[in-house]
């Protein structure tokens, strides 16, 4: 987990960083480039939990906090946690700045152009540059950020991943999409036709991509392994819960209980039904060699 924003002197990159798409990375660089030539942390400030909730929408995050803390590390100095609850989305623009600026050294601050915070989002851009001016703290304020034409934005790669277009869902993340969980007891189902698959527990406010079977990586202990992952029912099995399996090539230890981490490469397929379980073995052995064509 990155290290927490104490009481260094930082320039701190502001927003939700939710996807940590091609322009949340692209402010976090300007934000450390300022930091680096003004002898700053840089920081980056992100909710830790679901703040789709407190807006009762029924979001999903791309990433979680611990994935965002992980796909942070090595883009900046440390992170200055938020949690959104009631209190926080009842402040006042003014007043959320106040309080983020009395618990912390901050120096500088970096947003997006339409970065908008406060009581129903009253804040903006433009209000924080006015603020910051009246408290002699820089503010830097990056234009609109676009890809082949297209703004990129937490919502376009959030249809991307419900299309299953995963090819540009990636390019837009600037890293394959990815989910990280814990290894649970599944039926067991993998072993009948001699495929090592391990059921993944995710949080339930972790968005997944559209239901059917991909082309996938896994890292277990720092090793990387191969292989295909279903999301969604094993309708083979009459089963309809929608679960994450993640089906190795080459793979035969026990990972009960370990945290993996599943990157989602391409799509494959759509989940159907299969006649029999001969037939499901030789679809899925044909499933987990797509990395070798």
């Amino acid at each position: 987990m990155m290290k927490e924003l104490t009481t260094e002197e930082a320039c701190v990159a502001l927003g939700y960083f939710d996807s940590m798409h091609l322009g949340h990375r692209a402010l976090i660089k300007l934000a450390g480039e300022y930091a680096k030539s003004h002898g700053l942390t840089c920081a980056v400030a992100t909710f830790t939990n679901n703040a789709y909730k407190q807006f009762n929408m029924d979001g999903k995050q791309v990433y979680t906090y611990a994935e965002r803390s992980a796909l942070l590390d090595g883009l900046c100095d440390c992170v200055l946690p938020m949690r959104f609850d009631s209190r926080l989305k009842n402040c006042t623009a003014e007043r959320f700045l106040d309080l983020l600026f009395a618990h912390h050294k901050i120096k500088a601050v970096a947003c997006g152009y339409d970065y908008s915070f406060g009581k129903g989002a009253k804040g903006d851009a433009e209000f924080l540059k006015k603020y910051c001016e009246a408290h002699g703290v820089d503010c830097i304020v990056m234009d609109k950020f676009e890809e082949n034409g297209e703004r990129i934005s937490t919502t376009v790669v959030k249809r991307l991943l419900e299309k299953g277009d995963m090819e540009k869902a990636n390019t837009y993340l600037g890293a394959p999409f990815m989910l990280s969980g814990k290894v649970v007891r599944g039926r067991g189902a993998g072993r009948m036709f001699d495929i090592p698959t391990a059921n993944i527990k995710f949080p339930a406010s972790k968005m997944l991509p559209k239901k059917g079977v991909y082309g996938t990586s896994c890292v277990i202990d720092g090793n990387t392994y191969y292989g295909a992952t279903n999301v969604g029912g094993r309708p083979t099995f009459d089963l309809s819960k929608t679960v994450v399996e993640i089906m190795l090539d080459n793979f035969n230890e026990n990972i009960y209980d370990k945290e993996v981490t599943i990157y989602f490469h391409e799509y494959i397929r759509a989940i159907k039904k299969f006649d029999t379980t001969d037939k499901l073995s030789k679809q899925v052995h044909q499933d987990i060699g797509w990395y070798k064509k």
